[in-house]
């Protein structure tokens, strides 16, 4: 479940992990050449360094210890995913994953700022288990977050309903995804969270964390935006004044 920062390789001011690249980039000057990588040939997971059997970036002792209590969250979701995700949800996930395994989250263990979605997406999360990737929105996330100057795999990202809904629509929050979310950032700690859309506002608000509403980003792509606006871009500008200047 860990993905350690020595794994990392630095091309051109990206971050990129080896394991995930099929072939080697022949070019890779920044970030948008990065996000254009071509998954037939380079790999489902080639623009990102996370990937099912590696979730938690670690980079020193502190951030390892709270990788490895995620893990061992993790490992509790697959003991009782139906407690936890609800049964719809749980057999569509099984339906639509590409993957071994259930959603979870991904990212830095030792991030200040966590992310925090509704639920994963048919095309994206719920495909390849890794959050707010591959589909449209996901995707615009990426661009945004890489246009003001942070690297989305250094946050850290997760939602509030672990599986995938049955076609894109959660009809309830089940009770063991209050509880498995609550854990979750109690162990990451957090100095900032980000509610991505009102279901997850409502939620923390719910389980008493403090957090920061967000538009989701599918609010924007539903109008036709599928790269970094003005509008997005100020919106989102709050997580670079929480994140501060932190770098690996």
């Amino acid at each position: 479940m860990l993905l350690r920062f020595r794994k990392l390789k630095k091309i051109e001011g990206v971050y990129v992990s080896p394991k995930n690249l099929m072939t080697k980039p022949l070019r890779l000057a920044d970030w948008r050449d990065f996000l254009a990588l071509d998954e037939k040939t380079y790999g489902v997971y080639a623009r990102t360094v996370y990937n099912p059997r590696e979730r938690f970036l670690v980079v020193d002792e502190g951030s390892e210890a709270k990788g490895i209590k995620l893990s061992a969250l993790y490992c509790s979701l697959l003991t009782d995913p139906e407690y936890f995700c609800g049964e719809e949800n749980l057999g569509y996930q099984l339906k639509v994953g590409e993957f071994e395994g259930l959603p979870f989250a991904n990212g830095f263990a030792g991030s200040k700022v966590a992310i925090v979605g509704e639920a994963p997406g048919r095309r994206g999360c719920g495909k390849t288990g890794v959050c707010f990737y591959r589909d449209a929105s996901g995707m615009l996330l990426r661009k945004v977050l890489f246009s003001l100057g942070i690297n989305p795999d250094f946050l850290y990202i997760t939602n509030v309903v672990k599986c995938n809904p049955p076609e894109n629509r959660l009809r309830g929050i089940p009770p063991g995804a209050y509880e498995l979310l609550a854990r979750e950032l109690k162990i990451l700690k957090p100095k900032a969270i980000f509610a991505v859309g009102r279901t997850a506002e409502k939620v923390l608000m719910e389980l008493g964390f403090e957090a920061e509403y967000l538009r989701h980003p599918a609010w924007y792509v539903r109008r036709g935006v599928r790269e970094p606006s003005s509008e997005i871009m100020e919106e989102y500008s709050k997580i670079r004044e929480a994140l501060g200047e932190w770098t690996p």
